[in-house]
């Protein structure tokens, strides 16, 4: 019994949940549907894993770059906007990035989420322009101020 009250304690505490991380890329789906634009969401935790990816029905592509994104802005603790550049201007960053294209995409439109200091996960909006995705992002995390 003390096991499974010590469990839902430590699952009650976890800043970014199913639902929240749902909620989330909700927000971002329908802060660019609002802009017309029909995109991918995906949350990660904070090893990069998907929590969720969702997909609005009119998005012209398969979800695959938003879970990208929002891991590189995990693994590197810096918002796509800040990436994007960097990759052009780093040949070691740059070379990071193309060593595992797999699950990284620097990309504006990524954002990562902070308690405090600690990355708790990430957010990215993929399949419009990477303006759009970051202002996208940006106005769905405005949403959730226990993430910064």
């Amino acid at each position: 019994m003390l096991a499974i009250l010590a469990f839902a304690a430590s699952v009650a505490s976890e800043p970014l949940t199913l639902p929240t991380a749902i909620d989330l890329a909700k927000a971002a789906i329908d802060a660019c549907a609002a802009k017309g634009a029909h995109v991918s969401a995906a949350v990660v935790d904070a090893k990069g894993n998907p929590l969720v990816v969702l997909r609005d029905e009119q998005s012209p592509k398969p979800p695959i770059a938003a879970p990208r994104k929002a891991n590189a802005a995990v693994v590197f603790d810096q918002p796509g906007s800040v990436m994007e550049p960097r990759e052009k201007s780093d040949p070691d960053f740059a070379a990071k990035i193309k060593a595992d294209p797999d699950h990284l995409n620097p990309h504006a439109g990524s954002l990562p989420l902070h308690v405090g200091t600690t990355v708790v996960g990430g957010l990215a909006i993929a399949d419009t322009t990477h303006e759009g995705a970051d202002a996208c992002a940006r106005a769905a995390l405005a949403k959730f101020p226990q993430f910064h």
